[in-house]
């Protein structure tokens, strides 16, 4: 069997020649593949080029840019001649089994569809995506289809799957043009009228996070309004779909990731201007007031969803942002018996629509949860150690200053004996605790004198909770050195260590410091 791959290019020069190389390396040799450059204007075009030597089966495909890779997806699939299609992104790669891997599942049971594993990466690792993980997409091979296993509508990219080619021309099934969201809405479709489709979890696509805030791909642009706009605008059209097809019975399941989308855009809310807040909730309601509501039953995480559902349909912006981040104040919670943090939605129940859908506690998620221990700025010189910081624990911010304290705690690395100095703790209009810690150098004399490395913590206390935390640097952080026996240090962690100074070192930059006065910062390991 052939397999077709269409690549939809537009400036990725940073990470073509890796998509490029997985390609090379399959073990399972493609038939073609359908480089359509969508107006690039870095050296993408340059670099398909280059490739051609080394693949003789790329065909590059230039064009005006369009806007959005559904119409370069939609060219690259009219021209294809292989019986099955793969839509493969150039910021992401593959295994070298993966064509292979897939098309011994594809010639046993001859699926309308396959899926792989997705694992999103980055420069500097791999990871498994948590809401994959949660429902078990992944767990196990095994041929299914959207009726039978509704977890699937959580996994709309079209690049971990491929599809068979006489299935999609059949029933006429191609991308919108010129949107955003156009692949959930055709990979929507596909699932729908797909009657196999194979999970096969033996080889991995990977999906790359981009890393450069110049180069965003369209999935990390959803703190844009206009993201909201092209989103209710995909639900549309797949609702049309559905009512061509007769489908309309099974729409519950759809309006899951109709539930999801719109909860999402809460932790970016306050990004929109302030006329575009108001436009969200209007936009984002009018539809919602159309959805099944058997989709509540099948939610993730339901007591979330359906608690940030229930203040996205009353025009709660500051509790339902609140749920998503801790950046813009925080909600009531209360502390049971083993420490365990919950909202509290008490005193709002009874009060607005859809009150049945709101708890009247739920667990703080983990993510909202930080424990922090945040150096900005610090100063060691011959009578003191100065610091300056943010510190936090959990979702508990402190009422009044009164609830909260904070300790600086000096460890010796190599004894771990302690020693302590109280810090001056503030508290910020939105509860956010500060502090200011001034530490008598002598308290460090003997460690370091005997080249002793000291290791700093933050230790926090807000009510009856205390905490230990390593003391962890911001980037840029300010570090002043001006001590003889020592200095600051930033790990490769990230963590605040001083070290011992050696004679030399101590000998050649004496003088240095006092003449120049240089701050100073190293990195060490």
């Amino acid at each position: 069997m052939k397999i077709s791959v269409i690549i939809p290019v537009y400036n990725v020069e940073a990470y073509l020649d890796e998509c490029l190389d997985s390609l090379i390396n399959q073990t399972y040799p493609v038939y073609e593949i359908i480089a359509v450059d969508d107006g690039s204007k870095d050296r993408s075009c340059k670099i398909l080029a280059k490739w051609t030597k080394r693949l003789p089966q790329l065909r590059i495909i230039r064009q005006k840019h369009s806007g959005a890779p559904g119409g370069p997806r939609n060219k690259g699939l009219a021209l294809a001649g292989g019986d099955y299609i793969h839509f493969l992104d150039p910021d992401d790669y593959i295994d070298p089994n993966f064509y292979e891997s897939s098309m011994a599942y594809i010639k046993q049971h001859h699926p309308d569809m396959l899926i792989t594993k997705i694992l999103k990466c980055n420069t500097r690792k791999k990871w498994e995506i948590q809401l994959f993980k949660t429902l078990g997409i992944f767990k196990e091979n095994r041929l299914t289809h959207l009726f039978e296993s509704n977890n699937l509508i959580h996994n709309l990219g079209p690049a971990n799957k491929i599809f068979k080619r006489e299935f999609l021309m059949q029933n006429r099934l191609q991308f919108l043009e010129r949107r955003r969201f156009e692949d959930v809405h055709f990979v929507t479709c596909c699932l729908y009228l797909a009657k196999k489709v194979y999970i096969n979890c033996q080889t991995h696509y990977y999906w790359r996070k981009r890393e450069s805030l110049r180069n965003l791909s369209i999935t990390q642009k959803n703190f844009m309004f206009k993201a909201v706009r092209d989103r209710v605008f995909i639900h549309q059209e797949i609702d049309r779909f559905l009512m061509e097809h007769g489908l309309l019975g099974h729409r519950y399941i759809k309006d899951i990731r109709a539930v999801l989308d719109f909860n999402r855009y809460a932790s970016n809310l306050y990004r929109f201007l302030p006329p575009y807040q108001r436009r969200f909730f209007t936009l984002a309601n009018e539809y919602l007031e159309t959805i099944d509501e058997r989709a509540f039953t099948y939610l993730p995480n339901r007591e979330l969803e359906l608690t940030r559902h229930f203040f996205l349909r009353n025009h709660l912006d500051f509790e339902f942002v609140a749920t998503a981040t801790a950046d813009h104040g925080y909600l009531p919670v209360t502390v049971d018996e083993n420490g365990t943090q919950h909202f509290d939605f008490r005193h709002l129940k009874g009060k607005f629509r859809f009150d049945h859908l709101l708890p009247a506690t739920i667990p703080v998620p983990k993510h909202l949860m930080p424990e922090k221990a945040e150096l900005l700025e610090a100063d060691y010189c011959l009578r003191s150690l100065s610091l300056k910081g943010v510190g936090q624990i959990g979702y508990f911010p402190p009422k009044s200053k009164e609830d909260a304290a904070m300790t600086i705690i000096l460890q010796n690395r190599a004894t771990k004996e302690e020693r302590f100095c109280p810090a001056v703790t503030h508290l910020s209009v939105d509860r956010q605790m500060t502090f200011v810690a001034v530490v008598d150098a002598q308290l460090l004399k003997d460690w370091l004198n005997q080249q002793q490395t000291v290791d700093l913590f933050l230790q926090i206390k807000v009510h009856h909770l205390s905490k230990k935390i390593r003391l962890h640097t911001v980037p840029h952080v300010k570090l002043g050195n001006y001590a003889l026996n020592g200095e600051l240090s930033v790990t490769t962690y990230g963590n605040l260590s001083i070290v011992p100074m050696t004679v030399e070192q101590h000998a050649k930059g004496l003088s240095r410091k006092w003449r120049t006065g240089l701050k100073l910062g190293r990195r060490r390991a």
